[in-house]
């Protein structure tokens, strides 16, 4: 099959008359495949110098792409065109000269010739000026004399290879009225270097030297020369006698050779290096890397190399000191980036974070730079588990170039269906070296994941961890400790396991082992820390706690749960806001970030995360509670309301595993938090009916007592503190001794009663007696009652369950100037009548009964006490799937004996109630 040639297609457009125009330069057939590779970078950033007018970058970056290629005719034409562009029509004509001598046929570079400036100067040498001849073993002081024209110059490269790596050629200056000594000689050596016959030029340049050694342009032309013969020795030699000279330390052009000197005696170790490297023997490259960087410590091929393989080598903490050595010298984002991958190995999450951002920031990132070092930024940090990050750098990616990002992006599903870190390792960057004739290059590329013979039963690990199966978790995370004994991630896992299962004994020890292995492993010390507190080793605890936070990098959740178990809940709580306040957290949808609010009492910030985290489908079904009970303390109703019935669904549906008792305790709490309004209705024979609206206290004896109310609880439950606007009538409806009965005794009332705390069932009320029987009275009454208990509620898990039930209630009525009190407690076991889904509970107990009232009785008694036993039967009714029953019928029967006061505290006591 027939290939067409291939096509360069470079995105960034020249500032043209054609500015924002695709640049598409066809390279031609007389280009190698590793060629093309490495002239792209140099060609890209040409075009995006130009873009921006910066035409010494330009032309440095074509010259860098001509030395990689060049017998290349297309890379020759685009220099010579930066050259014409930007003011140089001399170099322009140089370079197309000495390409058309590689190619004397080429129809191209003949036009290009003829579409030069007719008419240039050419360039002349200056007028000699006497400068006194050096001693031979002295350095030769400068006189006062013009210095050359100084040479344009380039910036470094970013990553592949520099410009500097290529000694600046010294410029000719204009040709005097007379011939001084060694002008020809001179002459004809620029007119050599221009056709880059350096060969040729070499003894002329020495017979000029020879002919005027004051001279310090020859002196300069001279070991620019024997560079380029490749005798980096003697140019060595001569220019270290010439450093002294003052003219020349303030030269740029001057300075630039002495460091490509120094760059191409260093490319020969580089070169060793990269030999090594491939036979496999990294000590013998790690030498040699490090002499590179000892000949020519300014250059950043060498010291790229260098990191590269101490990273692959696990020195990670001398890799970081060589990056910042680099990085004081000049500000490079591969220097950046290499930094930051040794910090992230060394577990300095923060300080890794901030050299990644630095580097993904610097200006004139080419498009693969910017990939690349942005998926090594994105790689670490879903070895970190920052899901945020990760999601972040993703969408960067994704918008600004054509990353692959499929194994990324489930890695971080991965990690957001997790509760548990999947304990990802970064795949350490490739550092890609390469020399092309006596110019260095490294390109940094992201890594691939080594193979993890334990990631198969990794995963079953993670997933039975996840799933609940904590003992078969455990074992899975010792079989993949076996496979990959140094991963401390997996031991991290098999602790945690071990925790959860109720192992707690043999995860202490194992604690111990990984700590005796790896002392600074701070998750390791921190989970210790919990595991000797919960088995009362207070002391011990603490110590690792104080450890861990002395180390330093633990993860957000371990610090403040230290702090919190040290006591310092206000330091917690301070840290936390900090990270929450943070951009990478902002934002958070973590339902783990949420618990760790919950525990700093943040349910606000909580409630958030929760939110964002259902919005963004990451809401595990077994978080659904725990929101709810978080909208409910800051009052969200109906957030709360929401939560709850998703719980329900997942429950109904099979994602979420919850018994029948847990069912019907989140359905109570949906009915609790859906009732606004109620009907309750009570009958009453001996005693007050208690908590009634238009209960008549000063009634004993033998009397029955109707009363009724209904009631509107405008913002419903709330955090467990409501209102309600209540109304009702009460009535005696039987006298066993001739009390009045009827509606003459009906009496009326409104009022308002409150619950004011949350998790105590307190009740204040105030409330208007209204007159409407001939018996009845206006009057103001305030009241206040308390009740408690525990298993008042059905239950469908067993079929009997111990109860207690207490209430107290005291009151004033303002105008009578009337005191009462009441106070009655049960206990007993309630048994569930019938099979699992009946309704009907029996309830037999003993009770004692109390109550006081400032009015005394015939006999002198203001109070009653009471003890005997007693059995009442409820029905409950008004259910649905979301709502436990929300309505009951009552009746009860007691028998009391007298105690102590009056004789109205004993015999038979009858009560119904309905509650609707």
């Amino acid at each position: 099959m027939k290939l067409s040639r291939p096509i360069l297609v470079l995105s960034l457009a020249c500032a043209t008359s054609y500015d924002g125009v695709a640049q598409v330069v066809d390279l031609g057939p007389d280009i190698s495949p590793r060629q093309r590779f490495q002239v792209y970078p140099r060609i890209d950033k040409a075009y995006e110098a130009m873009a921006r007018g910066d035409g010494q970058r330009a032309i440095s970056e074509l010259q860098q792409a001509q030395r990689l290629a060049p017998d290349n005719t297309e890379i020759a034409l685009q220099l010579a065109a930066a050259h014409r562009r930007f003011g140089q029509p001399a170099q322009a004509e140089a370079v197309l000269k000495a390409q058309l001598q590689r190619h004397p046929g080429d129809a191209r570079l003949a036009q290009a010739l003829r579409d030069m400036h007719q008419g240039a100067v050419p360039a002349r040498l200056p007028e000699p000026q006497p400068v006194p001849a050096p001693a031979a073993e002295e350095t030769p002081k400068a006189p006062s004399v013009t210095a050359p024209a100084t040479a344009t110059t380039a910036e470094p490269a970013k990553v592949a290879p520099t410009a500097t790596d290529t000694p600046p050629r010294p410029r000719r200056s204009p040709a005097p009225p007379a011939m001084p000594a060694g002008y020809a000689k001179a002459s004809q050596a620029y007119a050599a270097a221009e056709r880059r016959d350096f060969a040729a030029a070499l003894p002329l340049a020495r017979q000029a030297v020879a002919a005027a050694p004051a001279r310090l342009d020859y002196q300069r032309l001279l070991v620019y020369l024997l560079v380029e013969n490749g005798r980096f020795d003697e140019a060595e030699a001569r220019a270290a006698r010439l450093d002294n000279v003052k003219q020349l330390q303030s030269d740029a052009d001057w300075q630039m050779l002495r460091t490509s000197i120094r760059q191409r005696q260093a490319l020969r170790p580089f070169e060793q290096a990269m030999q090594a490297r491939e036979q496999g023997d990294m000590a013998r490259a790690l030498r040699h890397a490090e002499s590179s960087v000892r000949l020519a410590p300014q250059a950043l091929a060498p010291r790229l190399q260098w990191l590269g393989l101490l990273l692959q080598d696990g020195q990670a903490a001398q890799a970081q000191r060589v990056a910042e050595q680099g990085l004081a010298l000049q500000h490079d984002p591969a220097l950046q980036v290499l930094q930051g991958v040794a910090l992230h190995v060394q577990g300095r999450g923060m300080a890794s974070e901030q050299a990644f951002d630095a580097a993904l920031s610097a200006p004139h990132l080419s498009r693969s730079e910017r990939q690349n070092y942005g998926l090594i930024a994105l790689d670490a940090a879903l070895a970190a588990g920052q899901t945020e990050r990760a999601q972040r750098l993703m969408q960067a990616l994704a918008t600004d170039s054509n990353a692959v990002l499929g194994s990324r992006r489930e890695r971080l599903q991965a990690l957001r269906s997790s509760t548990l870190s999947r304990g990802y390792e970064l795949p350490l960057p490739l550092v890609n070296c390469f020399s092309a004739g006596d110019v260095p290059g490294c390109e940094i590329w992201p890594g691939q994941e080594a193979p993890n013979p334990a990631y198969r039963v990794a995963q079953e690990a993670y997933q039975a961890y996840g799933d609940g199966q904590y003992a078969l978790a455990a074992d899975k995370a010792a079989a993949a400790i076996q496979l990959n004994p140094r991963h401390l991630p997996y031991r991290e896992l098999r602790l945690q396991a071990l925790l959860a299962a109720g192992q707690k004994a043999q995860a202490l020890d194992e604690a111990d082992q990984t700590l005796q292995l790896q002392p600074d492993a701070v998750e390791v010390l921190a989970l210790r820390s919990r595991l000797r507190l919960e088995q009362g080793m207070t002391e011990a605890a603490n110590a690792d706690a104080q450890t861990a936070l002395q180390i330093g990098g633990l993860s957000l959740s371990s610090e403040v749960d230290l702090l919190l178990q040290l006591g310092r809940r206000d330091e917690a709580a301070a840290r936390f806001a900090r990270a929450v306040s943070e951009p990478e957290l902002q934002q958070s949808a973590d339902p783990d970030l949420a618990y760790l609010a919950i525990r700093v009492k943040d349910d606000r910030q909580a409630l958030s995360i929760f939110n964002r985290a259902r919005d963004q489908g990451r809401m595990p079904d077994t978080a659904l509670r725990d929101g709810a009970y978080a909208a409910s303390r800051l009052a969200e109703n109906e957030q709360s309301i929401a939560y709850f019935k998703q719980a329900i669904s997942a429950s109904h549906e099979g994602r979420l595993d919850m018994t029948p008792q847990q069912q019907y305790e989140t359905r109570r709490e949906v009915a609790d938090r859906d009732r606004s309004w109620g009907v309750n209705t009570l009958l009453g024979y001996r005693g007050i009916s208690l908590g009634a609206a238009g209960a008549q206290p000063g009634l004993y004896g033998d009397v029955a007592q109707l009363v009724s109310e209904v009631y509107w609880r405008p913002q419903k439950f709330g955090d467990g503190r409501f209102w309600e606007l209540y109304g009702g009538a009460a009535q005696t409806v039987y006298s066993r001794h001739g009390v009045p009965t009827g509606s003459e005794t009906t009496q009326g009332a409104v009022g308002i009663r409150a619950k004011p705390l949350s998790d105590h069932n307190l009740i204040l009320a105030v409330e208007r007696r209204v007159r409407i029987g001939s018996l009845s009275s206006n009057d103001w009454l305030l009241r206040m009652g308390y009740s408690g208990g525990m298993g008042t509620d059905l239950r469908v898990d067993v079929p009997s369950w111990n109860t207690v039930n207490v209430y107290a209630e005291a009151g004033r009525f303002i105008h009578r100037k009337q005191n009462y009190a009441t106070f009655e407690a049960q206990a007993g076991r309630s048994f569930r009548m019938g099979g699992g889904d009946s309704r009907l509970v029996l309830f037999p107990h003993a009770v004692l009964g109390a109550d006081y009232n400032s009015e005394r009785t015939a006999s002198g008694k203001q109070s009653s006490v009471g003890a005997g036993v007693g059995v009442s039967m409820r029905f409950w009714f008004r259910e649905d799937r979301d709502h436990a029953p929300r309505s009951y019928l009552d009746l009860s029967l007691q028998y009391r004996a007298r105690l102590a006061g009056d004789d109205r505290g004993k015999g038979v006591f009858l009560r119904a109630a309905l509650v609707f």
